[in-house]
């Protein structure tokens, strides 16, 4: 009965991810790259897959979608292709028939061969050997790509295929040889992937050492469950196993597999379990910084499946008989059951008993192990309650809403690109091309940005589609609500935009979004023009609603738009160093737009005055966490990953809320401020005082306050048991988490 209740969930989770199969593009090239992509995953998690047919009678190549279903289809292109080009790169490294002497050569040039797709060599087995034969179809591809896509791609290839080339002449003899064997066949893997998603600017950019401590621990999971397997192939492959860890115990490698060395062998493997265990608690971090669903999943599913396995090495003699394997059944619970950064702490937590109890004071690493062990479980007790702020759960502020990871951005996808097409629309009907070219500039797919506040508008729109007492809509009254807070959510933007096109204009900026700002390519009076046609057609659009209250609320943020920036601009007054007119100028420039846009869609719902003003306060809290992260980025964020220049706020005068709460702490910074920032060793004073203060972590505190007040008013809502409605919540209340943990 077990069995059938995990095959039937399990076959949710496939159905669920079909849907994506009709995002793969239809043209060979590209069929031929999702194919060997999804069969090389469904390996990598379940090994036989006609085990797994028997066990839930369905086919599971799907489960290799869940990279898919939520990621555009830019991304998503550029990770298949990265996966195929690396899986080529290794395949030609783990085919022995091939001699060192023609295999170094081809190892060191494979990036070139990504351009011309002519390979002049066969290797591999079964569907390696088709990835190598048909590689034109991966070149073909990856022409398609990006040059940002293809030159990561390119140089991620060019440094593992000169690593690999290293090591097919060079024996595993360190500790360091060992880690950077790792770190070049799988952390390089990693830490390209995350460089992808940074480029795609649509996910986050975890830190390298993070993202190769997820590559080394997964390898040397292989390395260690693989002993048996490598061991007895022909032709013989390369060991890499350590020299520093198995001397201790042998003379030779090969004799840890002969029986009367078992309990050499056992603490010999043990040591190397020791030595994995090392980058557990990178990894849990690195999973608690990924906020894309389909990615935190994967890499998920992947890390707790790799991990079980390696709890169950630990002091098992069997690594050198036949192997140690996850049972599918196992594998299936942890693809179904992993949804939530929780769901990892406690399958770590688990695991991790279970090793201890496997712990045997005799074995010569007994107390590191235990050590290690015990680390981890108390990362893993630490980080479920919420301790650690990198990685904050809004439900610490009271909200009983985040049963699971939910991506706000993927619920909304489909209306994003109807609102994107629109806007893109709505920019030509001037008669005057070059007006529409710069009113359109941030509408064009690829620096549209994440889209926030449509996102906000729009969850917040399902999160309040209840039915009201008294009535009751039917579909044509439901569908036209659902247009006009649409509507709003597309005037918000004009707004939005319309400011940065002015704002970048009086902050002389060059770049915006990662690309040159419109000031910058098309001069400050095409810009302020570009931003007052977005401002008119704001408002013809909002005549189309017909909302007295709807007016006044969008006509309001628009006019605290025009007041904060007034505020920002004042040239000397003592109000820049007080955190009240701070906040104010905070609200009006950034809140206001999302508060009162919130305000707009419960209105056009007809909710009472409490939900209302609820939903401002979502809006308004929301909005000045934003900012406040956004200030702190502005000192620990760079160039590259914030868009803009990094120090830009300090640089043009602007004091912000890590400076004033600095000023605090440190009343002579006032006098660095008061002579300005035209010197730069000015900037440099101010920024010595900001170092040596809490500052920037007060910032942080303040701005975790205002999210969790947002959070709080999401569950202040009216009771619903509609599940579009709840998840809806959910969503908003993972924004207030997004943006405090986000990193650009």
């Amino acid at each position: 009965m077990d069995e059938l209740k995990m095959a039937a969930s399990f076959l949710r989770e496939v159905e669920k991810l079909k849907i994506a199969e009709k995002n793969i593009p239809l043209e060979p090239h590209w069929a031929f790259c999702y194919s060997m992509f999804q069969k090389d995953c469904i390996r990598r998690l379940f090994g036989d897959v006609s085990s797994l047919k028997l066990l839930s009678g369905i086919d599971p190549h799907a489960i290799a979608l869940s990279i898919q279903r939520y990621l555009g289809p830019e991304l998503r292109n550029a990770i298949c292709v990265f996966y195929c080009v690396l899986r080529a790169l290794d395949t030609v490294e783990d085919d022995m028939n091939m001699p060192s002497d023609v295999k170094v050569p081809i190892l060191e040039n494979f990036h070139r061969h990504i351009y011309d797709g002519h390979l002049q060599f066969s290797c591999g087995t079964n569907h390696h050997k088709e990835l190598i034969d048909q590689f034109h179809h991966v070149s073909t591809a990856f022409s398609e790509l990006r040059k940002s896509y293809q030159e990561l791609i390119e140089e991620t290839t060019r440094k593992m295929g000169a690593g690999m080339a290293k090591f097919i002449l060079k024996e595993v003899e360190t500790m360091n040889d060992y880690n950077e064997y790792c770190h070049i066949v799988a952390g390089l893997v990693f830490i390209g992937m995350s460089e992808l998603c940074h480029a795609s600017d649509s996910a986050d950019f975890p830190p390298e050492h993070l993202s190769n401590s997820m590559g080394l621990i997964l390898q040397k999971i292989n390395i260690i469950q693989d002993f048996s397997d490598d061991m007895n192939a022909k032709p013989k492959v390369h060991m890499h196993w350590p020299r520093h860890i198995w001397s201790k115990y042998v003379d030779k490698l090969e004799e840890l597999a002969y029986k009367e060395n078992s309990e050499k062998a056992v603490s010999c493997l043990n040591d190397m379990v020791t030595d994995a265990l090392s980058h557990v608690e990178d990894c849990l971090e690195y999973l608690s910084t990924l906020q894309d669903s389909a990615m935190f999943r994967f890499y998920a599913v992947n890390l707790i499946i790799s991990t079980g396995i390696l709890a169950r090495c630990y002091n098992n003699v069997e690594v050198f008989r036949g192997g140690v394997k996850m049972n599918h059944g196992h594998s299936v619970k942890v693809i179904c059951g992993t949804k939530a950064i929780s769901d990892v702490y406690g399958a770590f937590y688990d695991y991790s008993s279970t090793l201890k109890a496997k712990i045997d004071d005799n074995d010569p690493n007994a107390t590191k192990t235990r050590s290690r062990v015990e680390a981890i479980q108390k990362v893993c007790e630490n980080l479920e309650m919420g301790v650690k702020e990198k990685i904050y759960h809004v439900q610490q502020g009271g909200s009983s809403l985040v049963e699971q990871q939910v991506d706000p951005f993927s619920l909304v996808a489909d209306e994003l690109s109807l609102i994107g097409n629109r806007l893109r629309e709505t920019v030509q009907v001037v008669g005057v091309p070059k007006l529409a070219s710069a009113a359109g500039y941030f509408f064009e797919v690829g620096v549209e940005g994440k889209r926030f506040r449509p996102t906000v508008l729009l969850l917040m729109a399902s999160a309040l589609n209840m039915s009201l007492p008294g009535s009751a809509l039917d579909t044509a009254k439901a569908d036209q609500l659902r247009a006009s807070q649409q509507r709003v959510a597309e005037i918000t933007e004009m707004i939005h935009v319309a400011s940065l096109l002015h704002d970048d204009v009086l902050d002389d900026a060059d770049t915006r979004r990662g690309v040159p700002s419109l000031n910058t390519l098309m001069g400050n009076k095409v810009s302020v023009l570009a931003g007052d046609f977005l401002l008119c057609r704001a408002c013809v659009t909002l005549s189309t609603i017909k909302h007295f209250e709807v007016s006044e609320a969008l006509g309001t943020a628009a006019e605290n738009l025009i007041a904060g920036e007034m505020m920002q601009t004042a040239s000397t007054s003592e109000k820049h160093y007080n955190m009240d007119q701070y906040m104010q100028k905070t609200y009006y420039k950034t809140a206001s737009l999302i508060a009162n846009s919130c305000k707009a869609v419960a209105l056009l719902a007809d909710h009472e005055n409490e939900v209302v003003m609820l939903a401002y306060n979502y809006g308004r809290n929301l909005g000045l966490a934003y900012q406040l992260i956004d200030d702190v980025l502005d000192f620990t964020g760079t160039s590259a990953s914030l868009g803009k220049g990094s120090l830009s706020d300090i640089r043009h005068g602007i004091i912000t809320a890590p400076v004033l709460f600095a000023t605090e702490e440190f009343p002579e910074l006032q006098a660095v401020i008061n002579r300005g920032f035209d010197d730069p060793a000015n900037v440099d004073r101010a920024l010595e005082y900001l170092q040596k203060s809490r500052g920037i972590q007060r910032a942080k505190e303040l701005a975790i306050e205002h999210a969790n007040m947002a959070a709080s008013a999401i569950d202040s809502f009216p009771k619903s048991d509609d599940d579009n409605v709840r998840i809806s919540r959910q969503a908003l209340v993972e924004l207030t988490r997004m943006v405090i943990t986000r990193t650009k």
